[in-house]
């Protein structure tokens, strides 16, 4: 099992401008379209037939206005910002638990499911890792989050991040139980691992005789570590997520006090260059370790490419949700784009290809194909097309997509405040037509029918 994501986090302390800077790459099978998708807000009824992937929520109540990149055959969110201005995404993890009958006998909620139900219900970080707690311990989590994969071989336990403008929250799931840690200093990156220890704010009542009644824990240890505890030692093996965590945390603490979203989106695009690994040793597109920006391995020891990636500076002085800075696709081959929550967003962006965004069973999600309406679809040719001479190609994009995306922070820098509705929606129209132009000149450069 290689299900990777890598998210991360840097507190007001550690952070240019004294705001919460947040970052996600979601990895996903190669080709599976992953689009912003909105959710309105408001006072609705919810009676949503298999909208939860295998179950059926009813209930009443008000909603969040949320964004969320979704996969295109899914209903749940790899990464999300609400109207309140909290943000959150997921990661696959593995522990004792989910090997056990008890949490594997009816399907229930995925990572993502459980992601968007707390955000359109969060208005704080804090409230949405209480919300997803409450979901977890009633459905579970039992099911396929993999396109074509049934649940044996699908499901994955969770590890969340969740950050509003004054803090940030690592909640980690086992089966039905979890455990949170509160941040307020200080950076943190979370990958596919536990990485709460003993250092938990709160949890499940029962997570420590839990562990003692399985003989995971010996009550003698000074400390209950729950990551050591309840972590899948025998089958689950940490270097598939230790070296890209490890790397998160050293490339946070190195700009400590100097991060901003360019930081972070720098970050996001690392491949072990400049460090003693000497990665990639030939190009990014033959990947010679799992990286933070995740490439497709002709080897296939990785699981795909990075569909998404998400950068989000929360200002707790900014009434307005801040700008949600995407990328489409491994964003060292991609650009990242500012859209706003609640302003229309073009239709080449939310457009997931041949296939209309639906609920899908996994193992019957009808394979999605290219369509020149997409931009998703337009950046993922544009990836293919430069595996074909990365040395030269790669080179050649990133000129071109370098001068739009320093273009597009500086004009967000200078007006966000200021900027009206109309002048949102009229910045996000020109900014994806420049990009839209841009992807047709590399083409015709590199010749693409």
């Amino acid at each position: 099992r290689r299900f990777m994501c890598d998210l991360m986090v840097a507190l007001p302390d550690a952070t240019k401008s004294g705001n919460v800077i947040f970052g996600k790459n979601s990895d996903r099978p190669a080709r599976e379209c992953q689009v912003l998708h909105y959710s309105p807000g408001g006072r609705k009824e919810i009676q949503q037939q298999i909208d939860c992937s295998y179950i059926t929520l009813s209930q009443t109540e008000k909603t969040l206005s949320v964004f969320g990149c979704r996969p295109y055959w899914c209903w749940g969110y790899e990464t999300g910002m609400n109207e309140a201005g909290v943000m959150g995404g997921n990661a696959a993890i593995y522990t004792r638990s989910f090997w056990l009958p008890e949490n594997r006998e009816k399907a229930g909620l995925t990572g993502m499911d459980l992601l968007r139900l707390g955000l359109e219900r969060g208005n704080a970080a804090e409230r949405v890792v209480d919300i997803i707690t409450q979901f977890l311990e009633e459905y579970g989590q039992w099911g396929s989050a993999v396109q074509g994969k049934d649940h044996e071989n699908g499901s994955y336990e969770n590890s969340f991040l969740i950050a509003d403008p004054n803090e940030a929250w690592v909640l980690a799931t086992t089966g039905k139980r979890w455990i949170a840690e509160k941040i307020t200093r200080g950076v943190r990156a979370i990958s596919n691992e536990p990485t709460i220890r003993n250092n938990r704010t709160k949890s499940s009542q029962d997570i420590e005789q839990f562990a003692l009644n399985n003989g995971w824990w010996n009550k003698s240890n000074d400390d209950f570590d729950f990551a050591y505890a309840y972590g899948d030692h025998e089958h689950y093996s940490r270097q598939v997520s230790h070296i890209r965590l490890q790397r998160s945390s050293q490339l946070l603490q190195q700009n400590f006090r100097k991060i901003d979203i360019q930081t972070i989106m720098t970050i996001l695009r690392d491949h072990y260059e400049d460090t003693f690994l000497n990665g990639p040793q030939f190009h990014p597109f033959l990947p010679d370790f799992l990286t933070l920006c995740m490439h497709d391995s002709p080897a296939k020891f990785t699981w795909g490419n990075t569909a998404t990636s998400v950068v989000v500076e929360l200002d707790k002085n900014q009434d307005a949700p801040p700008p949600f800075w995407l990328s489409y696709l491994s964003p060292c081959s991609s650009i990242y784009l500012p859209f706003y929550l609640n302003v229309q967003v073009p239709e080449q962006v939310t457009n997931t290809g041949e296939v209309e965004m639906n609920v899908y069973r996994p193992e019957e999600a009808p394979k999605d194909e290219f369509d020149p309406n997409s931009l998703w679809w337009q950046l993922n040719r544009v990836l293919e097309e430069i595996s074909k001479d990365p040395h030269k190609r790669q080179n050649e994009a990133r000129k071109k997509f370098d001068t739009l995306e320093n273009d597009f922070i500086s004009t967000v820098r200078a007006k966000n405040r200021e900027m009206s509705f109309a002048e949102k929606s009229e910045m996000m129209e020109n900014a994806v037509s420049k990009v839209l132009q841009g992807i047709k000149s590399l083409e015709k450069n590199w010749n693409v029918a």
